[in-house]
């Protein structure tokens, strides 16, 4: 391959002229310049050859992909030149003389690679050189002075060595250093500015130590001609950069520099720039690519890139991806095909590749994206399975199993489950306070006509969450079931105005039916792990004593009513602090936060600290259950409640005072309260709905739009309606 290709795809001939090493013509260098009308004149050197670098003022401008690569010498100014040329006079020295000092001296100290790069060297400099049989005879005798300075060279003792030579000369005046030890003086300070430009990120100043060091960019020095390719491609010369590194692939012969020298090509180089580099690969003595392990990387890259939003891979990287993948079951390849095929809304593809990987390798990785996949495919029964035996290993796996458990509970029809199976959901809901599986534990017990066991459970999921809506609706279905009119009503009152079903519960026929539960949030293709639903805002309180037994769970002793029941009317004046404490947590365990409020009252006057802390905090809550987040917010003031209780308290109140914002009209209020909310925890769905819903009352529908098709995405249907509006207040908008 012609070095003047090189030179040209660099930008290097140019209109002026260009210096070159040209041993092989028989004319000393670095003191004489070739002018050629025709780039093509000039012929590659033998063996290590030089990869020229003009001065930057020589440069006419940069290549275009496409543009030709050869330019032409105005023949006047050739000729101007040509007279102005002067040869510097060379040292006195045979024609024909070869330093080998650094050759034998290496060699002595029995260091191969650098033996092995000086013979390189030497051949580069003197065509027609051999070395001599035995490097190590004993009838070579060198100056040991010399032997020093060329040691001092080694290692990179660059003015220690000139001086050594100063001293020599001074010693001994017909003493003249040798042009090998001089060029490689030079060249050697000239790698160490170019190595200190490059670490410093000074590119500018690379290209143009390299340019005025030609002698540098030889295959035996391959380093210095990565740092340029990487100079080149990071002032924005993408054509410079491949024409650099395709100079390696065409001349160099070392199998790992060709594949570090692709390697680097990657990371420096778009895509659209590496098929050219990647069609220069040699095949290996099975006829295998050398470079088809990069191609992998490039394929799985491609694939990763369209995950996060980046353009869809190439047909060809799909299907060397594919075709590696099924040939070798590689687990992780697998799951990235997975979870490409998830985002091209092809679950059932997906399953096949994460089955297969889960089956060659079982790991939590392969199951969660196994379970994602089932979960979109409203298998939640499989989903569960999978996920059992890494439920406990981080919270996102936790939180996807109760999602699967939350899904199988509510499948339709009804599933008789294992009682085992059962005990590890319980199990999982309960450690992680997981409101939505508790709610669904009830559903599915009142489907199988335990109406008591039911009406646990949605107590559960209320101190849970207090704001569930589904839950408070289930518990007001299991009330009425058994036939618990006090607690029905009483729900009524601390829902009116905020669920409609609530309010609307006992005027029609169908009251006693369960409703359709809110859906089970579907997880979005994503990786390394699957969206988590936000934690829901937690109350310390604990379950009744029946519902403590069952779960095995022992309640407060401080909130048990002492053997006293609290169904009826007892004044909280009657009580002392402390009793009324335990009477007021009672109270709300019966889901009456009206009547707690009084006796929460009564146990604030106790003299205790503990116990009115305690009151605070509890009165606070009986409040954010009737919906009244001021008075809520006045009540944890009313005694000081530890950071947990504070943070939680400030989370609920917020999602109150956002909530009515929004009942009342006031979207911009509720923007805000919902965004210093968000400083404390982060959004629930309903709270995004509400978020997005805001928007659309305010015309800013593109924002709705954007929340609504997020929320819609993790199987959230009630953010459906939503995208459908905002979509098409959007366009409308548009248009006019």
């Amino acid at each position: 391959m012609r070095l003047s290709t090189y030179l040209g795809g660099l930008g290097l001939l140019s209109s002026t002229i260009l210096p070159v090493f040209a041993q092989d013509a028989g004319v000393p260098a670095p003191a004489t310049i070739v002018v050629a009308q025709d780039a093509s004149a000039i012929q590659p050197l033998a063996g290590a050859r030089p990869f020229m670098v003009a001065l930057p003022f020589a440069v006419a401008g940069e290549r275009a992909p496409g543009e030709p690569v050869v330019r032409h010498t105005p023949t006047g100014v050739v000729q101007s030149l040509m007279a102005q040329i002067t040869p510097a006079p060379e040292p006195a020295q045979a024609p024909n003389a070869v330093d080998e000092t650094a050759l034998r001296y290496f060699a002595q100290n029995g260091d191969e690679v650098r033996v092995q790069r000086e013979i390189e060297r030497l051949k580069a400099l003197h065509p027609g050189w051999q070395p001599p049989a035995n490097l190590l005879s004993q009838d070579y005798v060198p100056d040991p002075d010399i032997v020093e300075i060329w040691e001092m060279f080694s290692n990179g003792d660059f003015d220690g060595a000139r001086a050594a030579i100063a001293a020599k000369q001074a010693a001994d005046p017909s003493f003249v250093p040798s042009t090998d030890l001089l060029q490689s003086l030079a060249s050697g300070e000239s790698v160490s500015r170019l190595r200190t430009a490059s670490d410093a990120k000074d590119y500018q100043a690379v290209i143009t130590i390299a340019a005025s060091n030609p002698q540098l960019l030889v295959c035996s020095s391959v380093d210095n001609l990565w740092r340029l390719a990487e100079a080149f491609a990071q002032t924005g010369s993408l054509a410079r950069s491949v024409d650099a590194y395709a100079y390696v692939l065409s001349n160099c012969t070392d199998a790992q520099e060709r594949y570090a020298t692709m390697q680097k090509a990657m990371e420096q180089l778009p895509r659209a720039e590496l098929d050219p580099l990647l069609a220069m690969e040699r095949p290996d003595a099975a006829g295998v690519g050398e470079f088809n392990g990069l191609r992998l990387d490039l394929a799985r890259r491609a694939v990763s890139a369209a995950l996060d939003d980046g353009p869809a891979p190439g047909p060809a990287d799909l299907a060397l991806l594919e075709q590696s993948a099924t040939a070798t079951k590689n687990g992780e390849d697998l799951q990235l095909l997975g979870y490409f095929e998830l985002s091209r809304n092809r679950p059932n593809e997906a399953r096949r590749l994460f089955q297969t990987a889960h089956e060659a390798a079982p790991s939590a990785a392969t199951a969660e994206g196994l379970a994602v996949t089932l979960l979109q495919l409203q298998d939640g029964e499989e989903a569960e399975g999978v996920l059992a035996a890494y439920r406990d290993e981080s919270e996102e796996l936790t939180a996807l199993y109760l999602q699967a458990a939350a899904a199988y509970l509510a499948t339709e029809p009804r599933r008789n489950i294992s009682e085992n199976v059962l005990g590890r959901i319980v199990d999982t809901a309960m450690s992680a306070r997981d409101a939505n599986t508790a709610q669904e534990l009830g559903w599915y017990s009142y489907a199988f006509q335990q109406p008591q066991t039911a009406f646990e459970w949605f107590t559960v999921a209320l101190r849970f969450q207090p704001d569930l809506e589904p839950a408070a609706y289930g518990l007001m279905v299991a009330a009425n079931a058994l036939g618990d009119a006090t607690t029905v009503q009483s729900i009524r009152n601390q829902w009116a105005g905020r669920s409609a079903r609530i309010s609307d519960f006992g005027k029609t026929s169908a009251t006693t039916q369960p409703p359709a539960a809110a859906p089970v949030p579907v997880p979005v293709a994503q990786r390394p792990s699957a969206p988590v639903q936000a934690a829901p805002v937690q109350s310390a309180r604990q379950p009744t004593n029946q519902v403590a037994s069952e779960l095995s769970v022992d309640p407060s002793p401080q909130r048990s009513s002492g053997g006293r029941r609290c169904e009826n009317f007892v004044p909280a004046a009657s009580l002392s602090a402390s009793n009324a404490l335990s009477h007021a947590w009672c109270l709300m365990d019966l889901n009456r936060p009206a009547q707690a409020v009084d006796h929460f009252a009564r146990a604030l006057q106790s003299g205790s600290e503990r116990v009115r802390s305690d009151a605070a905090y509890g009165q606070s809550l009986a409040f954010i259950r009737l919906g009244l987040p001021h008075e809520a917010a006045v009540a944890a003031a009313a005694a000081p409640v530890t950071n947990a209780r504070a943070l939680e308290l400030e989370v609920a109140i917020l999602t109150q005072q956002a909530t009515s914002a929004y009942g009342v009209g006031d979207y911009a209020k509720a923007l805000a309260i919902l965004d210093a909310r968000s400083r404390y925890a982060a959004e629930r769905n309903d709270l995004l709905t509400l978020r997005a819903w805001s928007y659309y009352h305010l015309r800013r529908y593109r924002e709705a739009q954007r929340i609504f098709s997020a929320v819609a995405a993790t199987g959230y249907g009630e953010a459906l309606a939503g995208l459908e509006a905002a979509t098409s207040a959007l366009a409308r908008s548009l248009v006019q």
